[in-house]
């Protein structure tokens, strides 16, 4: 309170020639006595015997910030207003896998550095506007203020991508990489414009049971623990199935009886807002033993026939597998942060309570709910084709199982340069 009764702070009233916006916001005026006797800095500081970043920080949020009439704050907040904007075009994701260690935003790899970022901000998008850029300071300042980063950790980037970078790659098979992505994400962006129910799921990474800060819990044994997680792009709506490993696996059943259980339990809702055919999409990544095998296809064409309707799982592209589902995993991952955990089922109060605004529908799995869904033989194989050079099965990007009893598979033929073609 003495501090900042005897220090004003006040908008800096001289400028300097060679700048039109001074780089210093704020000046301090320094008083002492009974007489407000207005003193140096240094014979203010040496007196109360305090640096002057602790000035600064008392000082910072203080009532007695005086702002001269003729300063010019609001083209100080035009640029940086503009900043933000132009911040807020760039393309940004979260950590795919360290989403437990950092809350940070990454930015594809399209620049080399800040310095380079800054560049196409200054050269490009403030003249094609006509505005002034603000400073290289300022601009790296509210960067991480925005929580930016221009790089992903080691484990989140893609392997193509990084032998490419390195000079193991050739840039023939690297564009190819890149054009097959794309075509995924443009198809699943049609997808969520299109009148068809859109699903994204994928298995959150390992949780385990009882988590403890505790130095000695860390040599005893622990329960593993699964989330197997739906999220509905239309209704932003997530859901949760848990399950540890002495109810469990991680075999094709499991995962085929969780997706037709959750699609058995949700027709009706989906019938009831569409008068058309129904139509389910399911996107995902393409791991072999939870979305493209034998046993879920066979067990995906069983519910199109019972139920007449169609369903079509797609694959994203190796390597660039973000989706929306993977918002449900940081959240509850946040949540999870020191957190602790004495049993499984501990985590079923964790992820409803994750999200306050749209809160998550959990359900804890028992032994008793995974069915056999790999003696159902409709199918022996998904390949294509078993002939020499014939696409293999993780070339599959779509599969479609139609109701009136017709299986198609979809490959995506990257010399025809095709994305579907019946097999």
């Amino acid at each position: 309170m003495f501090v900042k009764n005897h220090v004003s702070v006040e908008t800096t009233s001289r400028k300097r020639g060679y700048r039109e916006v001074s780089r210093r916001s704020y000046s301090h005026n320094f008083f002492l006595g009974k007489a407000r006797l207005r003193m140096c800095k240094v014979m203010f500081l040496n007196t109360l015997g305090v640096n002057e970043w602790v000035i600064k920080k008392w000082t910072k949020n203080s009532d007695q910030v005086h702002f001269n009439q003729t300063e010019i704050p609001d083209k100080i907040n035009i640029s940086v207003r503009l900043l933000h904007e132009f911040f807020e075009t760039l393309p940004k994701l979260e950590s795919h896998y360290c989403r437990a260690s950092t809350a940070k935003l990454y930015l594809e790899p399209i620049w080399n550095s800040k310095a380079h970022l800054y560049k196409v901000y200054k050269n490009d998008y403030c003249k094609t506007r006509n505005e002034k850029s603000v400073s290289i300071a300022t601009f790296h300042k509210e960067f991480d203020k925005k929580r930016l980063s221009l790089y992903k950790p080691k484990k989140d980037l893609c392997d193509c991508c990084v032998a490419y970078q390195t000079g193991n790659l050739t840039e023939e098979k690297y564009n190819e990489h890149i054009t097959l992505k794309n075509e995924a994400r443009n198809e699943k962006s049609a997808d969520k414009e299109s009148q068809d129910e859109v699903l994204a799921m994928d298995l959150q990474s390992v949780l385990l049971s009882p988590k403890s800060n505790v130095s000695s819990l860390y040599y005893k044994t622990k329960l593993i623990v699964h989330n197997f997680t739906i999220f509905d792009v239309k209704r932003k709506q997530g859901y949760c199935y848990l399950w540890n490993e002495s109810e469990g696996g991680l075999t094709s059943n499991e995962f085929s009886s969780i997706i037709i259980h959750f699609l058995k339990g949700h027709l009706e809702q989906y019938q009831l807002e569409n008068q058309n055919e129904i139509k389910i999409i399911l996107w995902s990544d393409g791991c072999g033993y939870q979305n493209r095998n034998t046993t879920l296809s066979n067990g995906l064409f069983n519910f199109a026939l019972e139920k007449n309707v169609t369903v079509v799982q797609k694959y994203l592209h190796k390597g660039h597998t973000q989706m929306e589902v993977d918002s449900v995993h940081s959240v509850i991952e946040r949540k999870i942060r020191n957190k602790k955990i004495n049993i499984p089922a501990d985590y079923v109060f964790i992820c409803k309570t994750a999200c306050q605004k749209t809160p998550y529908k959990v359900e804890y799995l028992m032994h008793d709910f995974f069915k056999k869904y790999d003696e159902l033989k409709y199918f022996k194989s998904i390949r294509p084709e078993i002939i020499a050079g014939a696409p293999l099965v993780n070339d599959i990007k779509a599969l479609k199982y139609s109701n009136d009893g017709v299986f198609l598979n979809f490959v995506i033929q990257k010399k025809i340069g095709k994305l579907f073609q019946q097999g």
